[in-house]
This record gives structure tokens, C-alpha cells and sequence, in this order.
């Protein structure tokens, strides 16, 4: 029976929510639900005593998350478990609106105002400005709240950050302006075979190393690169590099391919991986790879070759030794000749006054008589107010009062007074508007006492901008803001098609699936030598590339989320196509569509290896995390994290004992069984794959467990106990592996759009999503429905969400 504390709780719900007569009428059927299905388990005589409902507050600011969670167990079938009745649809339908609706009226609405974090930054002081200059890496890490690094309340704003934002604007403000006159653009060539000078400068391989119709093999796949010195720039600027290669006895089952870098010549500054190229062509007629890159004065071409699958297995000894020949590397350039630069151009505008000088005289090493410039102006004061007045409401991002932009003029007129120059004035108040608030925060009204029901124009120009652009607007959203025409509903839909279809869509490829499915910390760990010989930064490159390939094909042909949990094609090139076992596909290059085997389990984001490393360490896979990244990731229910004082449990390398035993004896705690009953299904299931994301049947051991077991083939480690991949799903529903596991996921394609959509609420609004937001979770959804849960159609219904356009 229905304790009298418990239908206390209940009646007091229904007067705390104040709905009179309709709430009492929800509040009986809610205390009918649960004395039918759940107070055996959940009152004062039984079981479960951490969730008693005779003891539940109403919901409150202390008691909404646990109101929530009791929600979300109900609506997922979790509660009450199997052998317990089943509540019929419409039933638990009615309670769980109830049960929402009334945490939607007690939760405080959360506000959006938050800082650009630093990806942001960069991106809009980039476009804002026209440099390249990295601007990142000057600022701190951002902190992260629902699993994004752009959400209100994970971006603080402290005296340090204010100290690093000033350094960033003023590196901004030098990348503008051009100080040395370019050079004529030239090649500088190195033909590496030609001279002694040039096969020195190819430095970094020792032995392995022969000469081929004039040309320099490199035998040696992988790390150290080949890096050729004689064809590095002189100055800094965008130049043309081109290679020329050609397979040197390939045979006919390996590809031979190229990673790039450009970088410095000594130490470990920062290399730019340029692209991976495959290797073709012949000494009459070479491959001649080319691509446009920045590159500093002295920077190299490294020249990493692979010679698949030469560095992952053994060759035999009477097979020819394939090589990568290299017979010239040049650059060309620079080939950004405007002086005074664009940028610089864009930041001081035209006028009679203004005038570029030369200065002190600086040496260079291969040019004489050079000097630097600086921009003067016979009238100084007029001039630096003509460019901040007009470079305010562009850093701002909409029209901006007089009274406001007159602060940044009188500061920088302020430092004129005092004896700056020119310059020095002008950067004075460019730095101070890209430390400003009103340029560093976003979501926030022009003025308070403005704010309303929804956003204005320009604020909705901006979120749309930083969502899909992680950047300011461009000139058509702001143009259509000031004309008050961009919240229409087919305007809006129009500007949301142009700007996926644009080339900064990119950043929102990166972002989003960089921090919804963790492809950021792809290289957090490193896999064991030992036991994954075949893992190489080839491989590495390769499953970002998929990944991010997968996540664009779906985005532009409007296909079903489903798909990130299974579908029936997936996005590869050579090297991870037989990582997979999938035949047919040549070339590292090249990423192309393919169609998988019907008895491939490849398909969806699940057996992709990018997420199969991010989720595993260098040695071990757990269930426990792979759980935990189901749970969250793809069905928007992540488990709470463990008691103080538990360990974690940490996998048996030895072998002698399986993750599944060692996770069967931590369950005998019950308050760990209780997450752990969620969490350990997915993740058993997952377990066929490996750290690399290759599909197994059994583990790898370190050591001989039986007398009779042998070491892998060509390998240092041995099969260990097999891998145990069924499970029971709460609710009482098993697989017995993971193709089963995955079909069991699809029988529920609302749970996985809803947590999609979620992922992009927060995302996209950069706010976090709570039960108060319910309503806009499942608009997004139905939004998306009638498109089989398309992802763009999906974008779409975040776009038009009352909750993209809350203040």
C-alpha cells in the first residue's frame, strides 16, 4: 500500500506547483502509478533504501534532479524492472508529463550570457581582422559543462585571463600589419640527388637510403621524417611547396604513401601536418604533390613516408625492398605580395593622412638594405577616431551608441596626449575593444532593459554564427539583422542552408564531434608497442579522418541519426578499410564512400576506431568507460560518477583473470550494482573491440597462461581468454554480442534523437539543458520526425526552438 508519508509527498508536489484542480487530478494518477509499480521496492519496509519515496521532498531546488532522474528511469523502461508489471503506455505517458511539467515551472531559467571560449576567439579575431596569427594557444583551457567547452557557466572570466586576452590582442594587432616589404616571389629548389649539399640536407634517416633514376629512396617507413633543408623560405609568407615522388618497387599488394609537415628545421617548434598523399607515378612521369601553406622563415618540408603494410607486418626476405623516391622538394613564393597587407588595409582604411614609413634599418640574412615600417598620419587625432568608429560595431557585432564607442576614442586619444605615437594609440584602442566585454561575450543584449521574451536581431545573427561557424556574422546575417527580416522563419532556414554550405561549416564538423564524441583526446594516450604493433600515426590520422568524414556525409545529405549508432556504409580509405577487413579500397589519400559487407560489423560511430581509442588506454579496454560513453554520448543518460573511497577497476593484463569476473565481484556492492547494471551491458559489448578499434574474438596477454598457448604470429604478445560480449539490458532484454547489442539501441530511435538533440541545444544555444528545457528537447525531435531524424533537419529544429531564441 501507498505509505501515508508518500501520498504526502505527492499531494504536496501538486499544491507547490499551484495548478489547482488539474494538478490534483495528476497528482492522483501519479500516486496510482506508484503504489502500483513502485513503492514494493521503494518504501519503508524494502529494498531500495537510497531512493525511498516516503521520504522524497517535492521538487525544489534540492529535489528537481532526483524528480528528474525518476523520469528518465520510467521513460526508459528501466523502472520498474523486469519481473515487476509493466505500466501500460498511456499510463506512464500521463505521469512522466506530469512529472516534467511541473519541473518545468519550478526550475529558475538559466542565463545565456557567456564569454567566447578561446577556439571562438581566434576564429573571430581571424575573421574580424583577415591574419592567420595563432591565437589559441595564448589563452588558458576552457572548462567544459555538459560536455562542451562554449556553455554558459563553464567560462569564467578572472585577472589572469584579462592579463592572456590583452596578449592575444596585441599579437592580433602585429599579425596586421606587414613590416618588411616582400621579396619578389621565387623557387627555391633542391634536386636531392644533385648535389652533396642537397643529399646532406635531407637529414633525419641514417642508412636505408639509395639513389634511383636521380632520385633519393627512403626505405624507412615512419618516424624520424625525411626533412630537406635546401628548399626552406627565406622569409616568412604563404608559399607553394611541391614534391616530386614516384614508388620505388612497390609490389603488387603494398601503397606507399606520404605524410607532410612543415615546421622548423631544429627543435621541437610545432609541425604542420600538410596532408597524406599516396605515392604514384613513375621516374619518366612523378607525382608532383602540391599544396599552399604559411611557412616561416626556415621552415622545412618533412617528408614522413609509409610503406603499407611494410611498418605493420613483416616482409619476406626474398621480396624487393619497397621505397618512397624523392627527387626534388621546392617552395615558391611568398605569394601574398600586398604591402601594406590586406589586413592591414581592412584595420586602417583608406585616407590622405594615413602613411606607411620606413623606419630602422634590420638585417636579414639573405636580403640588404631592408627596414621595417610603420604607419604614421599628418593628423593623428582624426585618424584614430575614424578607425575605431569604425571598427566598434564590427568587433561588436551590431550598431553600437555613440556614447560607447566614445570611451575606446577618448582612451585612444588619451594615449596621443601622452605622447604616443600614432600607432601606438591606434593599438591602445584596438586592444582595449578586443578585451572589451561587449566583444567578449555573447548572448548578451545591447542593453539590459531591453531584453525581452526573445533575442533581437543581431544577438540571433551571432548565435546563428557561433553555432554553426564558431565566429562573428558575416555581412549578409548582418545585413538582414538591421533590415529585421533574419528571425523569419524561411529566412532563417535559407541562412541556415548557405552557412552549412560554406567552408567555415568546417569548424563546426571539428568542434562538435571533437567534444560530443571525444575525438579531442585521440592522443591523450599512446598504444602499447607490445600489444598493437600495427598502430602507427598513419592509422591515427586515418580514424579522425573517418570520423569526421562520416559526421559531414550525414550533416549534407540530411540522413537519419540512426546512423551514428548503425548504418550500412561507412567513410575509408585503404588503411583503416583493412584495419576493418572491408576489401576493395586502394589508397590512403583519398576518403571515399563505401558500402560494407552485410556481415561487416562496421557501421555507425560505435565501431569506429577513433571512438574505440578515445575510450580505452594504451593498453586496456574497460567496460566501465565504454558504458559510460554509451550511456552519455548516444543516449543522453550518463551514469553518476562512483561513491568516494571506490576503486576503479583496472583490467588484468596477464590475462588470468577477465574484466568480466573482476567486474562481477565489484557488483556485490550494491550501491555500485546499481550503476554498474546500466553501465556494464554496453560496455561488455563493446569489448569486441580492441584499443585500436580491431575487431577480436579474445585479448591480448602478456603472458603464457597455458602450456600449450603460443604467441601471435610476428608478435610479442599472446591470445589470451576470449571475449565475453552478450549482456542484459535493465528491463530484461539480452544480446549475445554486439551486432545484437546495437540492434537492441535501434529499438528506441526516440532515446537516441532525443540525446542528439540535446548535444545540440547545448551546443548550439550554449547553455546548459535541463529538465526545465524538456519542451525544446522534444521540439527538437518532432521537428526532425517527419526527416527520419535527419541531422540537418535536426539543426533546423534547434534554429527554430523557442530555446535558440531565449534571451
Amino acid at each position: 500500500m501507498l505509505t501515508r508519508s508518500a501520498a504526502h509527498v505527492l499531494a504536496l508536489l501538486a499544491l507547490l506547483t499551484g495548478r489547482g484542480v488539474a494538478a490534483a487530478a495528476d497528482a492522483d494518477a501519479t500516486s496510482a502509478f506508484f503504489h502500483q509499480h513502485c513503492v514494493e521496492c521503494h518504501g519503508p519496509d524494502l529494498q531500495e533504501a537510497d531512493l525511498r519515496l516516503d521520504r522524497l521532498p517535492p521538487p525544489g531546488p534540492g529535489a528537481a534532479e532526483i524528480w528528474a532522474l525518476i523520469a528518465d528511469l520510467v521513460e526508459a523502461g528501466e523502472m520498474p524492472p523486469e519481473p515487476q508489471p509493466r505500466p501500460d503506455a498511456a499510463q506512464k505517458r500521463n505521469v512522466l508529463a506530469s512529472i516534467r511539467h511541473d519541473l518545468a515551472r519550478l526550475a529558475e531559467p538559466v542565463p545565456a550570457v557567456r564569454r567566447m571560449n578561446r577556439t571562438e576567439y581566434e576564429h573571430t579575431v581571424h575573421d574580424l581582422l583577415g591574419i592567420d596569427a595563432p591565437l589559441a594557444s595564448l589563452l588558458p583551457e576552457d572548462g567544459r559543462s555538459q560536455g562542451f567547452d562554449n556553455v554558459a557557466g563553464g567560462l569564467g572570466i578572472s585577472a589572469i585571463l584579462m592579463e592572456r586576452y590583452l596578449e592575444a590582442a596585441d599579437t592580433a594587432f602585429d599579425a596586421a600589419i606587414r613590416r618588411i616589404e616582400p621579396s619578389p616571389p621565387e623557387t627555391r629548389r633542391a634536386v636531392l640527388m644533385e648535389s652533396k649539399e642537397n643529399i646532406a640536407s635531407v637529414k633525419g634517416k641514417k642508412g636505408g637510403v639509395i639513389e634511383s633514376h636521380g632520385a633519393f629512396v627512403d626505405f624507412t617507413p615512419g618516424w624520424p621524417p625525411a626533412r630537406v633543408d635546401a628548399a626552406h623560405p627565406i622569409e616568412p609568407g604563404v608559399y607553394r611547396c611541391r614534391i616530386a615522388v614516384w614508388p620505388h618497387e612497390p609490389g603488387p599488394d603494398r601503397t606507399l604513401s606520404v605524410a607532410v609537415f612543415t615546421g622548423p628545421l631544429f627543435g621541437p617548434g610545432d609541425r604542420h601536418f600538410q596532408g597524406l598523399f599516396d605515392v604514384t607515378g613513375t621516374p619518366e612521369e612523378p607525382r608532383i604533390i602540391e599544396f599552399e601553406t604559411r611557412m616561416a622563415e626556415g621552415d622545412a618540408l618533412h617528408i614522413l613516408p609509409w610503406i603499407y603494410p611494410e611498418h605493420v607486418t613483416w616482409r619476406d626476405k626474398h621480396e624487393e625492398r619497397p621505397g618512397v623516391a624523392i627527387l626534388w622538394a621546392e617552395t615558391h613564393g611568398p605569394l601574398d605580395q600586398a604591402f601594406p597587407s590586406e589586413a592591414h588595409q581592412k584595420l586602417f582604411g583608406e585616407s590622405e593622412t594615413l602613411r606607411f614609413e620606413e623606419g630602422e634599418s634590420i638585417w636579414m640574412r639573405h636580403r640588404k638594405g631592408v627596414k621595417r615600417h610603420h604607419v604614421d598620419s599628418s593628423d593623428p587625432p582624426a585618424d584614430v577616431e575614424r578607425i575605431l568608429r569604425n571598427f566598434v560595431p564590427r568587433a561588436f557585432r551590431r550598431p553600437v551608441e555613440e556614447e560607447l564607442t566614445n570611451q575606446f576614442v577618448h582612451f585612444a586619444l588619451s594615449r596621443l596626449e601622452q605622447g604616443a605615437t600614432f600607432e601606438q594609440a591606434v593599438r591602445a584602442g584596438v586592444s582595449a575593444v578586443l578585451c572589451s566585454p561587449h566583444f567578449l561575450l555573447l548572448n548578451a543584449p545591447d542593453r539590459p532593459e531591453a531584453a525581452g521574451e526573445t533575442i533581437d536581431e543581431y544577438t540571433l545573427a551571432s548565435r546563428l554564427s557561433y553555432f554553426l561557424w564558431s565566429s562573428m556574422p558575416d555581412e549578409e546575417l548582418l545585413e538582414l539583422a538591421a533590415e529585421g527580416r533574419l528571425s523569419a522563419p524561411k529566412t532563417l532556414h535559407a541562412q541556415v542552408e548557405r552557412m552549412l554550405a560554406d567552408p567555415k561549416s568546417e569548424r563546426f564538423v571539428d568542434h562538435f564531434t571533437g567534444q560530443w564524441l571525444d575525438l579531442r583526446e585521440i592522443e591523450f594516450t599512446t598504444p602499447d608497442k607490445q600489444f598493437y604493433p600495427e598502430y602507427d600515426e598513419l592509422l591515427l590520422r586515418s580514424m579522425l579522418a573517418e570520423t569526421r568524414g562520416f559526421f559531414r556525409h550525414v550533416l549534407k545529405e540530411d540522413l537519419s541519426v540512426l546512423n551514428f549508432v548503425d548504418s550500412d556504409f561507412a567513410v575509408l580509405n585503404q588503411r583503416l578499410a583493412e584495419h576493418y577487413g572491408v576489401p576493395g579500397v586502394r589508397g590512403h589519400e583519398e576518403f571515399r564512400l563505401v558500402t560494407l559487407p552485410s556481415d561487416s560489423v562496421r557501421g555507425g560511430v560505435l565501431a569506429q576506431a577513433s571512438v574505440m581509442k578515445v575510450t580505452a588506454n594504451g593498453t586496456t579496454t574497460s567496460p566501465v568507460l565504454r558504458g559510460q560513453w554509451v550511456l552519455d554520448k548516444l543516449l543522453g543518460r550518463p551514469a553518476p560518477p562512483p561513491p568516494p573511497g571506490v576503486p576503479a577497476v583496472e583490467p588484468d593484463i596477464r590475462g588470468a583473470e577477465t574484466i568480466r569476473e573482476q567486474l562481477a565481484r565489484h557488483r556485490e556492492n550494491p550501491s555500485c550494482n546499481r550503476c554498474h547494471v546500466r553501465i556494464d551491458p554496453p560496455g561488455f559489448a563493446l569489448e569486441e573491440f580492441d584499443v585500436i578499434g580491431g575487431h577480436r574474438a579474445a585479448y591480448r596477454s602478456v603472458e603464457k597462461l597455458e602450456p600449450r598457448q603460443r604467441k601471435v604470429e610476428k608478435t610479442n604478445y599472446y591470445e589470451g581468454r576470449p571475449v565475453e560480449s552478450d549482456g542484459e539490458l535493465p528491463g530484461g532484454r539480452t544480446f549475445g554480442g554486439f551486432v545484437e547489442f546495437r540492434q537492441r539501441l535501434l529499438e528506441d530511435p526516440d532515446a537516441i534523437a532525443r540525446a542528439l538533440a540535446e548535444k545540440l541545444l547545448v551546443y548550439g544555444c550554449g547553455r546548459p539543458v535541463g529538465p526545465a528545457e524538456r519542451a525544446s528537447v522534444d521540439a527538437v525531435v518532432e521537428g526532425a520526425r517527419d526527416d527520419d531524424f535527419g541531422l540537418k533537419s535536426m539543426i533546423h529544429a534547434v534554429v527554430d526552438s523557442e530555446l535558440f531564441h531565449r534571451p
